[in-house]
């Protein structure tokens, strides 16, 4: 039985390979099992003036779809109210001012509590993932009065009136 050195450093780097695919597996087993953080807490006052609202995601969807998403950000989102206008960004940031939104309706299932905003002249929409119930009352009852609300989202708004929401809790 005769073994060449070649036979030798090519069974010696099959099992290095393998040592190295099966420690990649673990990697990428632990980094998957690790949860995501949720957004920051709110503080109060959080939201006016320029501050930005923590969000978890952004997304530009169609009107008639409202589920269905052409674009995301999870990224680095960005959902501001400024004065009369709406700061965001999905793929890129944009401003669009607060009267061109037609509507404002309020969408949640599976642990996602968004906000779905409709343009007057736009068939796209820009929907805001806030993370839970509590911030999008806290949301919600930012907007200035004369932005129409559905009834869904009229509803979030005084239960979370009702419930005197702390959003620093």
């Amino acid at each position: 039985m005769d073994i060449s050195w070649m036979e030798l450093a090519f069974g010696a780097l099959v099992v290095i390979a393998q040592g190295l695919s099966f420690w990649f597996m673990y990697w990428l087993f632990k980094k998957l099992r690790k949860p995501k953080s949720v957004a920051p807490a709110y503080a109060p006052g959080t939201g006016l003036d320029g501050k930005a609202i923590a969000v978890l995601a952004t997304f530009i969807g169609l009107r008639r779809l409202p589920w269905v998403a052409l674009a995301s950000n999870s990224l680095n989102p960005v959902f501001r109210l400024e004065g009369q206008q709406v700061i965001y960004r999905v793929l890129c940031q944009k401003q669009r001012p607060l009267g061109d939104v037609s509507r404002v309706d309020m969408r949640s299932a599976y642990g996602t509590f968004n906000l779905v905003f409709e343009f007057a002249d736009s068939p796209f929409t820009l929907i805001v993932n806030l993370g839970s119930a509590s911030r999008m009352a806290y949301v919600l009852s930012l907007m200035p009065p004369g932005i129409p609300l559905s009834e869904r989202a009229q509803a979030a708004r005084l239960a979370g009136n009702a419930a005197q929401y702390q959003p620093w809790v």
